[in-house]
């Protein structure tokens, strides 16, 4: 009985030293690319769940490169109405809490009959630091569908840091009969306009009954001097654009979102909300 006992307490001794093997579970996107736990929590620092499920191998490569150990971000969340008496949307900002817990209006009929909707965005600025090279993205998820739908913009600029060209792209992603599509916008697109200091990029929102949408752009940076700082901005069109009416900017920081400077006619379009900043 006492060489059994002897038996378990070693066999006991041994649980505690040798190591006990646990397997995390990894995911396979839309375009099949397995994805590790890991590397999918990591990812999510980034971008949202939806762009890591329809992201291609190049992007995947990009994000399995970066560092996640320096990263800089800021977000806002913004409530938006529209009123078809006037064709005016306003906007107030809104904590994380409502943002989460908000539940879009559309259409709402005033007593003339005529509808509107109350939708509100979560836009967010995220900067992964590397050596050379920093990444940067730019995102804007909607909680409702914006009534209008034109070409929205949304860019980065920068102070005191050089862009990669070739680096520059953008992602619209939509859910439409219950599925996620998207549409991919390139570095030297017609829909890109680019400059030293920065870049936008115009996006025509998909127009079908869609009930899902995000819009985001990236790209690469690097600091010529110190303290140097990224602005980003999402401009949503309150009105009827035109591609040509979109891209008539340049940027700067008294533009909208401290990013994109329209002349007056054209920024009475868009909404105006206030962008995001960081400074490293």
């Amino acid at each position: 009985m006492k060489n059994v006992k002897y038996m378990l307490l070693a066999f006991v001794g041994l649980l505690t030293i040798l190591p006990i093997n646990t397997f995390a579970e990894s995911i396979i996107n839309n375009n099949g690319i397995e994805i590790s736990e890991e590397d999918y929590n990591n990812f999510l620092k980034v971008h949202t769940h939806d762009y890591i499920m329809l992201m291609d191998e190049e992007q995947y490569a990009k994000l399995k490169s970066l560092d996640y150990s320096n990263i800089e971000k800021t977000e806002t969340f913004v409530e938006s109405t529209y009123n078809p008496m006037l064709g005016v949307t306003t906007e107030k900002e809104i904590t994380k809490e409502e943002y989460e817990n908000f539940n879009p209006i559309m259409p709402m009929l005033d007593d003339k009959g005529a509808y509107g909707a109350t939708s509100a965005k979560e836009i967010d600025m995220v900067v992964v630091g590397d050596t050379t090279w920093n990444y940067v993205v730019v995102t804007a998820v909607w909680k409702g569908i914006p009534s209008t739908r034109s070409f929205d913009v949304i860019g980065i600029r920068g102070f005191g840091l050089s862009f990669r060209n070739g680096s520059q792209s953008g992602e619209q992603i939509y859910k439409l009969n219950g599925e996620y599509q998207r549409i991919s916008y390139a570095w030297n697109g017609t829909n890109i306009k680019k400059f030293d200091e920065g870049f936008g990029i115009s996006m025509n929102i998909v127009n079908d009954n869609i009930t899902a949408l995000e819009v985001s752009v990236d790209c690469d940076v690097t600091p010529t001097q110190s303290s140097p700082a990224l602005y980003g901005s999402y401009q949503h069109a309150v009105a009827s654009v035109s591609l040509t009416q979109s891209q008539n900017y340049t940027l700067g920081g008294s533009g909208l979102g401290r990013v994109f400077v329209y002349p007056y006619s054209i920024s009475q379009k868009y909404d105006g909300m206030t962008g995001l900043q960081i400074q490293y």
